[in-house]
């Protein structure tokens, strides 16, 4: 995977995961409850934000008297299960547990409950969580804590009257405040800021040493020519050695010395076709058999972007003509590539890993909302 595959992979995650925390926002309810006492002719009322619509529940209003269920079934997983109350318009109020929230709900539309108000489990306080009630009809469905559904569960036991009125709240997670949003949004401009910024310092970096590496070629190139200019030639007649019958061929096209070829004589002594060698010394500037540098044997000097190089190798004719015999008969067998290019062999790898801040965006972001 290429850098900017992987800075696009994880730029889409960390939208992705704006995005999730945005749509995954639940939506509260107030809860208006009403205590009526038909002994004492006493009523009294409390509202809270503290009821949380299911997931797959209408958000909608609902009133009426709430309804328990009998024989201490409270959390009402009995198919037939009786309540307290059902004159509509009536709520059940019904406990956690046992099991799913679907079937508690089906079991107080099935009684024609117009909403369903499930507390949490006990000793959780009045914490509450966003339910997953799918399948369970359009019935209008919220859970409210224990502290507060016990209550409610107890005021109805002693006889009480209990009227609830359900309205829709605002639309936020229990974890979400205004410090949290902000900080959604500031980082959200980091990121983004931050990110144009590295891709525009990266695709800098890259023109900019693809420009030098481009000078850099085309100078090698103009010291390669020069020194190609200062290789001896000659043209091959009948009676020379690499014509006789122990004669040698090119070790770049492989084909036999005939009278009247036109042959480079390098720096090393190793001969070849001028046609064949010329290709190759210009892009890459050594003996096809032994390696040899040509710029350096000739003490041409190089000049290149990252710094100037002087070779100033002094050539000695008998160093060149007492070659090894050696080196004369191990001929690279990569030479018969002679046309080869190598120019990209010289560029410097790019960037490998991606730039740390971006890998922990993510991680920052989540932290910042806790």
């Amino acid at each position: 995977m290429n850098q900017e595959t992987k800075s696009s992979f994880q730029l889409l995650v960390i939208f992705t995961f704006l995005f999730k925390i945005t749509a995954s926002f639940s939506i509260n309810a107030y809860v208006t409850v009403t205590y009526y006492n038909e002994t004492s002719n006493y009523t009294s009322a409390e509202t809270c934000e503290c009821g949380v619509y299911g997931l797959a529940s209408p958000v909608a209003n609902a009133m009426g008297v709430v309804g328990i269920p009998k024989n201490n079934n409270y959390q009402a997983c009995d198919y037939n299960t009786e309540f307290t109350y059902t004159k509509k318009p009536w709520i059940a109020l019904i406990e956690r547990g046992n099991c799913t929230f679907s079937e508690k709900i089906q079991t107080a539309g099935r009684r024609n409950a117009d909403a369903v108000v499930i507390y949490n489990l006990p000793e959780t306080g009045n914490q509450t969580i966003q339910m997953a009630n799918f399948g369970a009809g359009d019935i209008v469905a919220i859970m409210i804590g224990n502290l507060k559904g016990t209550k409610i569960l107890q005021s109805i036991q002693r006889g009480i009257q209990v009227t609830m009125v359900i309205e829709v709240g605002k639309k936020h997670g229990p974890w979400v405040n205004h410090y949290s949003i902000f900080f959604v949004s500031v980082s959200f401009f980091i990121i983004t800021a931050a990110t144009v910024g590295y891709f525009i310092f990266y695709s800098a970096r890259r023109l900019r040493n693809a420009r030098a590496q481009s000078r850099k070629q085309r100078q090698l190139k103009a010291d390669a020519k020069k020194a190609i200019g200062r290789l001896q030639l000659r043209t091959l007649k009948q009676g020379d050695k690499e014509i006789g019958p122990d004669g040698d061929s090119c070790a770049v096209c492989i084909e036999l010395y005939k009278p009247n070829d036109l042959v480079r004589i390098l720096t090393c002594n190793h001969v070849f076709h001028k046609t064949c060698v010329d290709p190759w010394l210009l892009e890459h500037r050594t003996c096809p058999m032994c390696k040899c540098d040509i710029l350096k044997a000739l003490g041409i000097e190089v000049d290149v972007e990252d710094g100037s190089v002087s070779l100033q190798v002094p050539v000695s004719n008998e160093t060149s003509s007492n070659a090894s015999p050696h080196e004369e008969d191990n001929r690279s067998e990569t030479a018969s590539s002679g046309y080869a290019s190598v120019q990209g062999a010289d560029e410097p790898p790019l960037e490998e890993h991606a730039h740390s801040a971006i890998q922990l965006w993510p991680l920052v972001i989540i932290i910042m909302l806790r």
